[in-house]
């Protein structure tokens, strides 16, 4: 069953219009990033529409000593992957399923999790106490600040793979400027699935956490993540209690942090539980996320198009190349002119492509006008004693003339730029 939103294509029809939009543009718009991030977005999405889309896929994600490890432990309440504060402690993604982990192997193979670093959470002695994450595939990745270089690279990989990122924000470092600018903002700004984390809550007074939330709500909305909900949670032990709210005239301030509460697994995650398993009952986030990135993606190719394309005419090519003779100068004049008259109109990347288009066979214009005067010589008549002989001679070989530069523009500069006012077209057509 494909998703799909009122008033709006389904996720394969828009994956269709990528795909053939880049599949047109492509030779002509190489290099432009809008068409190059489609390319990516479409690879991704067909791969991830082909997998499983029952699980929801989650990431814990952080800096060293947040407790993402701790964090991962306390969700699947098995101590698989490694923790500790002095240094990066996970140097490969771990991945739990709730669920068969035989129907994910597919997917986790996709994500690049090593087949010794994932396993399942479920079992008989759980009975339905695990029932509110089954699909979950819970990932511990490596730290984003880890000073090896390949950690950080694997982590901006998963980061665009996973449907949910849980960002692990612990007391001390909450507000360091390479989370928030060089994630969070980011994340933000290209999904709908980030939750941030407020851990270690365990390690404040009640009185204090109140306040460390509100800070980090500040630093968040300010970032433009006022949306994003904040949870505090805890791997080790209890959430502080916060402290009641003053009774009296004044409305009390509503607190920074998301109220619900699991009743089911470890007490310090379960404000984070509570928050993850409708997300994972509702079981469409995969294709939700699919379809969030081909429609960002369409809103910025719908960028790269505008109006119809209007081919000029051949004439004044024609007779600038005739002109022009073998003078390179003049013949790149010409070009340039003609390529001019053909863009008018067109958005910036495509006004280039059919530029380039006219200008890619210039080199090897100079030795074909050449072949065409020396063709046109040729035909020339040569009885010019007879009365008015000369002046027919000329027409006839200026005609012929005009005929051979005509088949020159033709196939070295009109048929290029013909080829990429076509592929404009389609382009446009496809988006429209």
């Amino acid at each position: 069953m494909t998703h799909s939103t009122p008033g709006s294509e389904s996720v394969t029809t828009k994956l269709d219009m990528v795909q053939q939009f880049v599949d047109l543009a492509g030779e002509h718009l190489a290099g432009e990033p809008a068409l190059e991030n489609a390319r990516t977005v479409v690879e991704r999405s067909a791969d991830r529409l082909r997998l499983a889309r029952g699980f929801t896929t989650i990431a814990l994600a952080g800096t060293t000593g947040s407790g993402k490890s701790s964090m991962f432990n306390a969700f699947t309440t098995i101590d698989r992957s490694p923790a500790g504060i002095l240094r990066p402690t996970t140097s490969e993604p771990y991945a739990c399923v709730w669920g068969s982990l035989t129907f994910a192997d597919e997917l986790l193979d996709w994500l690049g999790v090593s087949s010794r670093r994932r396993f399942t959470r479920e079992s008989a002695l759980d009975a339905n106490d695990e029932v509110g994450l089954r699909g979950m595939i819970l990932l511990d990745l490596p730290d984003v600040d880890s000073v090896e270089p390949r950690h950080r690279a694997e982590v901006d990989r998963l980061l665009h793979l996973v449907d949910v990122v849980i960002w692990i924000c612990d007391p001390q470092k909450y507000g360091d400027q390479l989370v928030h600018e060089g994630y969070l903002r980011q994340l933000a700004s290209s999904r709908d699935g980030l939750i941030v984390a407020l851990n270690q809550t365990d390690r404040l007074q009640p009185a204090q956490l109140p306040k460390v939330g509100a800070d980090l709500r500040q630093l968040l909305d300010e970032g433009g993540l006022s949306k994003v909900p904040l949870v505090p949670t805890s791997a080790t032990g209890e959430v502080p209690a916060l402290p009641p709210a003053k009774r009296g005239p004044i409305k009390p301030k509503p607190g920074p942090f998301i109220a619900e509460r699991s009743p089911r697994g470890h007490s310090g995650v379960s404000a984070l539980r509570a928050l993850l398993e409708p997300i994972i009952l509702r079981g469409t986030l995969a294709e939700e996320s699919v379809d969030r990135d081909l429609t960002a993606s369409i809103a910025d190719l719908s960028k790269l198009v505008g109006g119809p394309a209007s081919p000029p005419s051949i004439n004044p090519l024609v007779r600038g190349l005739s002109s022009a003779g073998t003078d390179s100068a003049r013949i790149e004049q010409t070009i340039q002119a003609y390529a001019g008259s053909a863009a008018v109109g067109l958005p910036g990347p495509w006004a280039k492509a059919v530029t380039q288009a006219a200008r890619s066979r210039l080199h090897e214009l100079p030795a074909a006008l050449g072949q065409a005067v020396a063709f046109a010589d040729a035909q020339r008549p040569r009885r010019m004693w007879l009365p008015g002989g000369k002046k027919r001679a000329d027409q006839k070989t200026e005609i012929v003339l005009r005929a051979e530069i005509d088949k020159v523009a033709l196939r070295y500069v009109v048929e290029p730029v013909r080829r990429a006012l076509a592929a404009y077209e389609r382009s446009r057509t496809t988006l429209s």
